[in-house]
């Protein structure tokens, strides 16, 4: 199972580090949610569903000429959990200023979808937040 959790991390984080974001919303859960905190976030704010997952990314490109989110290493760390480290690279619209902010996130998956997103500012932080394995 922690494979098939891995792979399917790597699947979406590959497609958000390209132009087809739209095609990783089939692999989002419909009960999916993402809450954005003050700290890690500009605008916090709650995500459900591949809907939220489209608001969250489109919100970005408002802004932004591009954006990409490259997972950096994934770490399963439970049944249905894994940790990201991952960079958000961005740049601009009208400044071209290119910017890029490093963070965690703990990923929930059931079923062969995501199910939920926390993020943290440390890897600690996420660590911490692992729910303990029932088996």
């Amino acid at each position: 199972m922690a494979r098939d959790d891995v792979e399917l991390v790597e699947r979406a984080f590959a497609l958000l580090d390209s132009d087809r974001y739209e095609e990783v919303l089939p692999l989002i859960d419909e009960r999916f949610e993402m809450v954005t905190t003050s700290e890690v976030a500009s605008e916090p704010d709650t995500y459900r569903g591949p809907d939220g997952v489209r608001r969250w990314f489109e919100s970005f490109l408002e802004a932004m000429d591009s954006v990409r989110v490259v997972a950096d290493r994934i770490h399963p760390v439970g049944s249905g959990q894994v940790i990201i480290e991952y960079v958000i690279r961005a740049r601009g619209q009208r400044s071209g200023i290119e910017a890029e902010q490093p963070a965690v996130a703990l990923a929930t998956l059931g079923d062969g979808k995501l199910q939920r997103l926390e993020f943290f500012t440390t890897l600690h932080r996420a660590r911490a937040a692992v729910r303990p394995d029932p088996s």
